[in-house]
């Protein structure tokens, strides 16, 4: 960074000077609207509540930070809300340091840590109040540790996987060549991690716990917020007696009307897709080699996109699972070595700058719809139009953001070509 004001903000004191401002806007923003503060009075009552059923759509491993800081909070409510706050902002600043670990003449490391300081506040009340940064931070984790410790990368996206299922497909990216002992090691340390936790859980909470999450998933239609409603979800406010926005027994908001059933076919159809190229990656890698942990990391953004572009639920929240895999995606050097490696590497770096701007705006927008402008999706349908083109909006962005990543992971797949053999310092863990 040869410009001198650029300069200033790839140091540690400007990074951490910024991510103070960002968190105490952060605090402002949900000081002013509380209405979210339902999901954490429902996470509350999940520990001291005398309803059995509440959570058990979550995973039991999915609940463990809300356990423990009721744990630590006592059963008062307004101490377990101001600990679920603090337990988030030391989490997020945690994973900054991490970030920000051998950030010497690394302008990608501090690339990455404004990144996430503009994305946790973007992201709003669903960063703070939801449990969907855990998950993200150990997808993160192993997403960083796929190159020096590939076996606690697994068990950690293993891990992963028991919090909150979606992680699961994920497991994909540690695929590499049969004959490879490395592949062996680290699909053993995804699935004894996996089978550990689960058998904890079945033994601890019976199997009908352990089920729960899976029972609760077959139960869901067409939710508001999910790309395949758009259309749907416009539709209703030109004419909202055609289509019905709806609080569903599946706890969460949904759409039905003309076409919603032919929206679910085509969702059910594109999200198989999805799973269908994630498999054919992990073939290609098991019958021709090649695997590396930089275009595994953003094989985890790409899946990860597809995954809630074509997903038929979609809520805010799920702007969150995205953050930190794609900061520690950002952190990573490219290989520079050679003329074709540098035009490769110049594509990717327009990748990375694309991505990481349209993840903060589609955050921001969604933090807009969710809280500030709910209400006019589901409950004063046709009073307010630009709640629903800020939907719209955000659901066109997640779609370009699904294309850039898999642009992204083609050029990974060219530069790894340009290379006469992997080279593992290219890539450093956080």
């Amino acid at each position: 960074m040869s410009n001198p004001p650029l300069k200033k903000l790839a140091s540690l004191p400007a990074v951490w000077t910024g991510w103070l401002v960002a968190r105490v806007l952060l605090v402002v923003m949900l000081l002013c609207k509380t209405t979210p503060l339902g999901d954490l009075y429902y996470y509350f009552n999940g520990v001291y509540g005398t309803n059995p059923t509440d959570m058990t759509e979550y995973p039991q491993p999915g609940t463990w930070p809300s356990v423990l800081v009721a744990w630590l909070t006592g059963p008062h409510e307004q101490r377990y809300f101001v600990g679920f706050t603090v337990m988030t902002l030391l989490a997020d600043a945690t994973f900054l340091a991490l970030l920000l670990r051998q950030h010497r003449g690394r302008t990608e490391v501090f690339f990455a840590a404004w990144f996430w300081i503009f994305f946790g506040t973007a992201a709003g009340h669903v960063f703070a109040w939801r449990l969907d940064l855990y998950p993200a931070l150990l997808v993160a984790g192993a997403g960083a540790l796929l190159a020096t410790r590939p076996r606690v990368a697994a068990a950690l996206l293993g891990w992963a996987t028991t919090v909150k299922l979606w992680p699961g497909v994920l497991a994909a990216g540690l695929v590499g060549r049969y004959s490879a002992r490395g592949t062996w090691q680290r699909l053993g340390a995804y699935f004894a991690a996996v089978l550990a936790l689960c058998a904890g859980v079945a033994a601890f909470s019976g199997v009908d716990r352990l089920l729960s999450p899976l029972s609760y998933q077959g139960e869901r239609g067409l939710q508001i917020e999910s790309v395949a409603a758009t259309v749907f979800m416009v539709g209703a406010y030109y004419d909202p007696q055609r289509w019905d926005a709806h609080y569903a027994p599946s706890k969460s908001f949904e759409i039905s009307g003309p076409g919603v059933s032919i929206a679910l076919t085509i969702s059910t159809i594109a999200m198989a897709a999805a799973l269908v190229w994630a498999l054919g990656v992990a073939l290609s890698r098991f019958l021709r080699g090649g695997w590396n942990p930089r275009s595994t990391a953003v094989f985890f953004v790409a899946a990860i996109l597809l995954l809630i572009a074509t997903n038929k639920v979609f809520s805010t929240q799920y702007i969150v699972w995205i953050g930190p895999i794609l900061a520690v995606a950002l952190r990573t050097e490219v290989p520079r070595g050679t003329r074709a490696q540098r035009r490769v590497a110049a594509q990717t770096t327009r990748y990375r700058r694309a991505l990481s701007v349209l993840t903060v705006l589609a955050a921001a927008l969604g933090t807009y719809i969710y809280p500030w402008g709910y209400d006019y999706l589901w409950l004063n349908v046709g009073a307010n139009p630009i709640p629903v083109y800020a939907l719209a909006v955000r659901n066109v962005l997640i779609l370009a953001m699904v294309l850039i990543a898999l642009l992204w992971h083609r050029a990974e797949y060219r530069i790894q070509a340009e290379q006469a053999r992997p080279a593992p310092a290219d890539y450093k863990s956080i």
